[in-house]
This record gives structure tokens, C-alpha cells and sequence, in this order.
């Protein structure tokens, strides 16, 4: 079931859905395999359908989710993605993949505007009673933002930011967490100290990794999803 969050004190729901689909060898450059995982963050399309050289690789991946990683040869990619039932791609763009990666693709931005955002997921496990968090802004409404991480209920005037300047497409280094701790996540816009987007008490286990989406609300306003990177 696809969820997505309406603004102002969420519970974060890990978001994994879409298509999963056989190991790709495609691509020029070194075969070596690595994992890759396609999201749907632009706004007006509710499903998308990606290809990777020609071949299906993810189908009605849902606004907000992502689809499982699959394997694919690292090298470069044609990557197209078509709004489901649509023979015309609204991105196609070349990806390159580095041996021994992993990576999450976003089709990110308005339809108008849309592109291929490409993240490099980390794959390497935390030190014992940590967990990770990566900050994504791909709200096209949101702007360039501030983000906190910080314990629940925090007065954000008497803070400073753990993120400034987020911009829009921009992503964030990876959070080191101590694990089996409430965090709150308030994002507000550059310079000010009013929560445009709250995700409410999260708590990450030993190890986690994870990473946290920002985008627009489908509705209005403004919502988040969540992917697991690792465990």
C-alpha cells in the first residue's frame, strides 16, 4: 500500500513499493554488478514506468515510493522514464554507475522540468549504536530549506540548524544517529524558525540507514517519504 504523509507531525513509514525485476548486464564499461532503485518524486505523475537501455526495469513505481533494488552492470545507462501507458519518455537521460555501488534515481523535479537525480546509497554498516540519516529536498515548492534533527519537542529558536541551506535537488552527507533515540526532523524555510514539514518522533534501530525525502504534497503543502538504504 502506497502512503504518503500530510504536513505538520507525520509518522514516518518506510516506503518501498514498485516493480521488481531481473539482474540487467547492460550498459558499456566494467559488468561489475551494483543495485539500483528508481523513485518517483515528480509531483504530477502518480506512477512512472523506468527502462534501463531499452529494458524494463521498474513499472508503477507510485508517487512518493521506490522501487526494491535490482542488480545491473555498473558503466553507463540510458535511462528513460515514461509516465505508465506512455510509449514517449519525459526523462531519458545517460547515468553512469561506478563498480560497487549502490544508488537510488530520482525522477525528480515538476513534469515540465524533470531529470534524473542520482544518489550514491551508502552501503557499509554504522558503528555498533548508531544508526545513519540522509537528507533529501526534492519539494520543487519547498525551496531552499533549513533542517533539524533534534529531540522531540525541541524549541527550534534555541537551536541551530543541523543542515542550513538545503536547496532544492540538493541532498545532505549522511547523519550519524545514536540508535534507539527519539529524533524529531523539522524542516523550515532558510532563516527561520517556523516547521513547514515535521516528521513527529522517529526512532532508527542499531545500524539503520536510512534516507528522508522531502517532496510536494500531492494535495497541497508539502510531505516526506522514507527509504531504506540499509537493514
Amino acid at each position: 500500500m502506497t502512503i504518503l504523509h500530510s504536513p505538520i507531525r507525520q509518522v514516518i513509514i518506510v516506503l518501498l513499493t514498485g516493480g521488481v525485476f531481473a539482474s540487467f548486464g547492460c550498459g558499456s564499461g566494467d559488468k561489475t554488478q551494483v543495485k539500483l532503485r528508481s523513485m518517483d518524486a515528480t509531483p504530477q505523475e502518480s506512477e512512472i514506468d523506468v527502462s534501463l537501455d531499452g529494458n524494463s526495469f521498474a513499472s508503477a513505481v507510485a508517487y512518493g515510493t521506490a522501487s526494491d533494488y535490482s542488480s545491473v552492470g555498473s558503466g553507463s545507462h540510458t535511462l528513460q522514464v515514461y509516465p505508465p501507458g506512455v510509449a514517449t519518455a519525459y526523462i531519458d537521460q545517460t547515468i553512469s554507475l561506478t563498480s560497487g555501488d549502490k544508488y537510488t534515481v530520482l525522477s525528480a523535479n515538476v513534469l515540465s522540468s524533470a531529470n534524473a537525480l542520482l544518489l550514491v546509497d551508502e552501503n557499509s554498516t554504522p558503528a555498533s549504536n548508531t544508526a545513519e540519516l540522509r537528507i533529501v529536498n526534492a519539494s520543487p515548492a519547498l525551496g531552499t530549506v533549513d533542517v533539524y534533527i533534534v529531540s522531540p519537542g525541541t524549541n527550534l529558536s534555541t537551536v541551530s540548524p543541523t543542515i542550513s541551506g538545503l536547496a532544492f535537488e540538493a541532498v545532505s552527507t549522511y547523519q550519524s544517529l545514536t540508535a534507539k533515540t527519539a529524533y524529531e526532523v523539522y524542516f523550515t524555510l532558510k532563516n527561520q524558525k517556523t516547521a513547514q514539514l515535521d516528521s513527529g518522533p522517529v526512532t532508527y534501530t542499531n545500524a539503520e540507514i536510512r534516507t528522508m525525502v522531502a517532496l510536494n504534497g500531492e494535495a497541497g503543502g508539502y510531505t516526506f517519504a522514507v527509504l531504506d538504504d540499509l537493514n
